[in-house]
């Protein structure tokens, strides 16, 4: 009889881990990107306020 593999016998583990792995990824991802844009349109708002002063 063949031994079956860990990944098999537990798949249903590995599907949930990697599942909420690519969906922690993508929440981390967006927020990088979320952050990057209100440093960015936060920066050019101050220099249009300075220059209409």
């Amino acid at each position: 009889m063949k031994n079956t593999s860990w990944i098999r016998k537990n798949w249903l583990l590995t599907a949930g881990v990697s599942f909420i792995g690519v969906h922690l990824g993508t929440y981390l991802i967006q927020r990088a990107a979320k952050q990057s844009v209100k440093s960015q349109s936060g920066g050019n708002q101050r220099s249009v306020n300075n220059e209409v002063k």
